[in-house]
């Protein structure tokens, strides 16, 4: 089990060095990449910063959410796992999710493509369930919102011929995988933001397309949101209010519409591992003395992406956690006494 593993690095950490004690732990970091997060992380470890993809506060979903059993960590006793919630925005933090490079996307800039563009209202694609061809036999997956989304707004037929109760032209709810998924987004205004078996990649999507996220998994965290202002540039929908999706998003103008869509503009390389890429670039160029187009394009970006926002986040948190405050401990930070 995967608790077993964090504890055990624990004990190493705890009896080999001296850092976790003058802290409690607090100045270290786990990584907790399964699709719920630091959910089943032991109780010793929880001081410390947690760095996640699913940032369920369980503010509303208070047990496991994923429909695939092997994750789920409601039998985990409280005596290991202790009685900590899945993320705790005031330490920790979600990081996006790796997503395949796109070469296509990045030399069409689909991320920059303008409003009058961008004629779809809204648009998801994915698994919405039982009641569609190869979707997910359990009712509970996704906790339910993709099924409660496809019920009213389905674009394309479930398996009984029937479409959504307020199916409409510009609105996309399928399950039908398209080959010009990324294009599809990118000609979208806003795009949906739901769970899968926890984390599911879409808020990224939304994002490297330059398309409004609408997020609608309440209680839980998306990357950097616990550090950015996502009112300048995303949607919450509340999930109760999933059936009025296309009144709420409609009551946005044209100036707040532009507004965000310029600020997704800006940020998007933030969701980006565009500095990974460019290193197995730099890899293949030594292997094979060429580059690829795909590498020639990701060289052309040049904002902070995914690793450096994560680097100045840690920054910001060195000098402004109010727990380092109550330290009296002089760091050693290498630089010349008479420079510090």
């Amino acid at each position: 089990m995967a608790l077993d593993y964090y504890k055990k690095a624990y004990d190493h950490i705890v009896e080999q060095y001296p850092y976790w004690n003058r802290s409690s732990g607090r100045d270290h970091m786990w990584f907790f990449s399964w699709d719920e997060g630091a959910c089943c992380a032991p109780k010793e470890i929880w001081n410390s910063m947690m760095l996640v993809h699913w940032g369920n506060t369980n503010t509303k979903h208070k047990n496991s959410t994923t429909a695939y059993w092997p994750d789920n960590w409601d039998s985990i006793p409280s005596e290991r796992r202790g009685n900590h919630p899945c993320f705790d925005p005031k330490k920790d933090l979600v990081l996006p999710a790796w997503k395949v490079p796109n070469p296509r996307a990045v030399r069409l800039k689909l991320w920059a493509r303008p409003r009058i563009d961008r004629k779809t209202l809204f648009y998801f694609n994915g698994n919405l369930g039982p009641a569609y061809k190869h979707g997910r036999p359990e009712n509970s997956y996704s906790m339910g919102l993709r099924q409660k989304l496809a019920d009213e707004f389905g674009s394309t037929p479930n398996k009984e011929g029937k479409f959504g109760k307020q199916q409409t032209p510009n609105v996309i709810v399928t399950s039908l995988k398209s080959p010009t998924y990324y294009e599809e987004m990118a000609s979208s205004l806003f795009c949906g933001v739901l769970p899968g078996d926890g984390w599911s990649g879409r808020m990224e999507d939304s994002m490297l397309n330059g398309c409004i996220p609408v997020i609608i998994q309440d209680g839980i965290f998306l990357p950097y949101e616990n550090v950015l202002n996502y009112n300048s540039f995303a949607v919450r929908i509340l999930e109760d209010d999933i059936p009025n999706l296309v009144s709420i998003l409609q009551q946005y103008n044209e100036t707040v519409v532009e507004h965000m869509l310029s600020n997704v503009r800006s940020i998007w390389q933030r969701f980006l591992y565009r500095d990974s890429i460019l290193l197995e670039a730099i890899r293949q160029r030594e292997l094979f003395s060429k580059d690829d187009d795909w590498a020639l394009e990701f060289s052309k970006l040049g904002d902070d992406d995914v690793f450096a926002t994560f680097i100045q986040v840690l920054h910001f948190k060195l000098h402004n956690d109010p727990w380092r405050r109550t330290l009296r401990r002089q760091y050693e930070t290498g630089l010349p006494k008479a420079c510090t």
